[in-house]
């Protein structure tokens, strides 16, 4: 089994975006049993205030997008077992040998070069 990585996600209407790669030695199949699992566990803290200390630790009533959200993450990692995992899309590593027998490594960045106009 290999491990695999699983993007979450959403979109408010206020115009907050969040993502998350989560990752874990799973098939998709069990990750998507998991992810229905999560949501239930969701679904039952609708309307519930969260005590200190409880899931998350924070006092609120569960009541929108990012609040389920969260939930999730937080079964999915705190339950399941799944990990965060960080990417950074800026910097990849390139391999190559120039047709020759000197192996290169070569890291690239990418910036941002702005200017007024």
């Amino acid at each position: 089994m290999e491990f695999n990585l699983f993007k979450m996600e959403y979109d408010w209407y206020e115009g907050d975006h969040e993502e998350i790669l989560l990752g874990k030695e799973v098939e998709r199949d069990d990750f998507e049993k998991d992810l229905i699992a999560a949501k239930e566990f969701a679904i039952s803290l609708i309307g519930k205030e969260i005590k200190e200390g409880d899931h998350l630790g924070k006092g609120y009533h569960v009541d929108c997008l990012p609040e389920y959200y969260g939930q999730i993450i937080w079964f999915l990692i705190n339950k399941k077992g799944y990990m965060e995992i960080s990417y950074d899309s800026d910097i990849s590593y390139s391999v190559d040998d120039n047709n020759s027998n000197k192996i290169e490594v070569t890291r690239f960045k990418k910036t941002i070069d702005s200017k007024e106009l």
